[in-house]
C-alpha cells in the first residue's frame, strides 16, 4: 500500500524527462564551429639570452568549410606565454583552441634555465591533453619549424609522428606532458626527454636528454635509450645494435671483403625483465640484474652460427657488452646527476625510515654502487634455425 499522496513516475514518462534534461545540458554547452576555430597541433617555446622574454611558435591547422585544411606558422614575443598567445589571436583571424595539440618543444636554451615554468603553463591549461610530448630542440625552435621542408607538408604532424613511431619502437623515450611531470615533481627520480635537429632536409631524433631539477645538465646519443630503458623498467620489445670483440669468435678470412676491428650485431624481440635489490644502504650499492630473451637478427657473414656452441659464444659476448654499456650509461647519469633510472625511487619505498631529502639523495647517487648482472639468452637465429 502506497501512502496518501504518494506518486510513482511510470518509466515512459522518466525515459522522456531525462532526455529532456539531457538535451537541455547539451544545450548549454559551448558551440564550436570547426570552421571558426584555429587548431595548433604544435607549439614551440624559445627564451632570449637574458631569460626575460619567450618567443611561441605555433603550427596551426585551419580548415575551410569544404574541409580542406591549411597550415600556416605564427610567431610571438611577450614576457608571459599567455602573452604570446594574446598576441598570437591578434594575427588570426579565427579563435585559437588547442584541444588538437600534440607536442610542445622547448629549446634548448630554455631546457637549460629549467622547463618546470612552461610545465606549470601547459598543465594549468585544461583543453591541453596530458598525452601531449614534450621534446627538446636543439637551438630554437622557431628556426626548425619556420624552415621550408621540401618534403614536409604539415611539420607539426610530422614531428608528432616521428617521436611517436620511435618510442612505439623503443628507439627513443616516452615524454607526454604526465610521465614529465610525474618525474620532474617527484624528490628521488629525474626525467629523459628526445632531444630533435634539423639534419639538412629533415627531422631527427638525435640525443635524449638527461634533467636534474628540472634543467638540462647532459646529453647522451639516441643509441644509448635502449640502455637506459632496460636499467629504468621492463621491456617488451625493441631492437639493439652492437659492436662485439673479434676474440673468441672463429673468422671465416675468405668471407671478409674488408678487415674489421669489431663484429656488427643486431638482435630483436627482447622481452627484458629488471630487479632491483639492495645490498647496502649506507653507501648505497644496488644489484641491477637484467634478463631478457632475444632472437639473432643479423651478424657479420664471416662468422659460422650453425653450431649450438657458436650461439653460445655469441650470448657470452652480448652479455658482456651490454653489461659494459650499462656501466657506462649509469655511470654517465651519475657524473651529471641525474637519476633517470628511478634508483632513488627504489632506495625510498624499499628502506626503512630513510628520512632522506632531494639534496642528500642527489649526494648519494653520485657515489652509489651498482653491481650489474645480465642473462642474455639467444633463443633463436632468424632465418638460420
Amino acid at each position: 500500500m502506497k501512502a496518501a499522496g504518494e506518486t510513482t513516475l511510470k518509466k515512459p514518462t522518466l525515459i522522456i524527462l531525462i532526455f529532456c534534461c539531457t538535451v537541455l545540458l547539451v544545450g548549454c554547452s559551448e558551440e564550436r564551429i570547426l570552421e571558426r576555430l584555429s587548431l595548433p597541433t604544435l607549439i614551440g617555446y624559445d627564451v632570449n639570452e637574458e631569460n626575460t622574454e619567450i618567443t611561441t611558435t605555433a603550427v596551426i591547422r585551419q580548415v575551410s568549410p569544404e574541409f580542406e585544411s591549411r597550415i600556416e606558422i605564427q610567431s610571438a614575443t611577450a614576457p608571459t606565454s599567455k602573452g604570446t598567445r594574446i598576441d598570437t589571436n591578434l594575427k588570426t583571424s579565427r579563435k585559437l583552441m588547442a584541444g588538437q595539440l600534440r607536442v610542445i618543444l622547448l629549446s634548448e636554451n630554455l631546457a637549460k634555465n629549467g622547463i618546470e615554468g612552461a610545465l606549470h603553463t601547459t598543465m594549468m591549461n585544461s583543453e591541453i591533453s596530458t598525452s601531449v610530448y614534450l621534446a627538446v630542440v636543439e637551438g630554437d625552435t622557431k628556426d626548425l619549424l619556420e624552415y621550408q621542408f621540401p618534403s614536409i607538408k604539415d611539420i607539426g604532424q610530422h614531428i608528432f609522428s616521428l617521436i611517436d613511431q620511435n618510442v612505439d619502437e623503443r628507439l627513443t623515450v616516452s615524454s607526454t606532458v604526465h610521465e614529465v611531470s610525474r618525474d620532474l615533481y617527484s624528490p628521488y627520480k629525474n626525467t629523459v626527454i628526445p632531444i630533435i635537429k634539423r639534419q639538412e632536409e629533415s627531422i631527427m631524433i638525435k640525443d635524449v636528454g638527461l634533467f636534474h631539477k628540472g634543467k638540462l645538465v647532459g646529453k647522451l646519443p639516441s643509441k644509448d635509450v635502449f640502455y637506459i630503458l632496460l636499467a629504468r623498467k621492463d621491456v617488451e620489445q625493441g631492437t639493439l645494435e652492437l659492436l662485439l670483440p673479434k676474440d673468441g669468435f672463429d673468422i671465416d678470412d675468405s668471407k671478409q671483403e674488408l678487415q674489421i676491428d669489431k663484429l656488427p650485431i643486431a638482435i630483436d624481440s627482447l622481452d627484458s625483465k629488471r630487479s632491483i635489490k639492495i645490498v647496502n644502504s649506507d653507501t648505497p650499492e644496488f644489484d641491477l640484474t637484467i634478463k631478457a630473451d632475444c632472437r639473432l637478427l643479423e651478424i657479420h657473414r664471416s662468422v659460422e652460427i650453425s653450431k649450438m656452441e657458436d650461439l653460445k659464444k655469441i650470448e657470452e659476448a652480448v652479455n658482456k657488452e651490454i653489461k659494459k654499456e650499462l656501466e657506462r650509461v649509469i655511470k654517465y647519469g651519475q657524473e651529471v646527476g641525474s637519476d633517470v633510472f628511478g634508483f632513488g625511487d627504489y632506495y625510498f619505498t624499499h628502506t626503512r625510515n630513510p628520512h632522506i631529502t632531494e639534496e642528500e639523495w642527489s649526494e648519494k647517487f653520485k657515489n652509489m654502487k651498482v653491481n650489474i648482472k645480465t642473462d642474455i639468452r639467444v633463443l633463436r637465429n632468424g632465418v638460420f634455425e
